[in-house]
């Protein structure tokens, strides 16, 4: 059986199945200064030969931020890459991935598994976007 041979394939672990998954994760500034700061340094030590003003000019922003960050901590790029290469003789080929920050959620996820019983039924939802005055 492949992939293609059932509507309901995505229910029945078969050779040629395409997985995906959406990881959401929430955080909250609480210094933003230090926050750039830190991660500047991390952008430098992933990036070796960066100078200080690579770094500046490649984390600027609250998303470039996390993202350096989270490379840094293993969840996405080279790192998480390597670590989910070992599982190749397991029988799980390691894809492309993507991420998008999201920033001011109404629905902001709480620590635990059971505490965001507010949010929306899907909590993958984009917040709407707010008309421009």
């Amino acid at each position: 059986m492949t992939a293609n041979d059932d509507a309901d394939a995505g229910n029945q672990l078969i050779d040629g199945l395409k997985l995906s998954i959406r990881l959401r994760r929430d955080f909250t500034v609480t210094d933003a200064d230090r926050l750039l700061a830190a991660a500047r340094r991390i952008y430098q030590d992933l990036n070796s030969g960066a100078s200080t003003d690579d770094a500046e000019a490649m984390v600027s922003s609250a998303a470039d931020a996390l993202y350096v960050i989270l490379d840094h901590a293993g969840l996405v790029g080279d790192a998480a890459d390597e670590r989910l290469t070992a599982y190749h003789r397991d029988g799980l080929d390691v894809g492309g991935w993507r991420a998008e920050v999201v920033a001011n959620d109404p629905w902001p996820l709480s620590p635990g598994p059971l505490s965001n019983c507010v949010v929306p039924d899907d909590a993958f939802a984009l917040p709407p976007k707010r008309d421009a005055d």
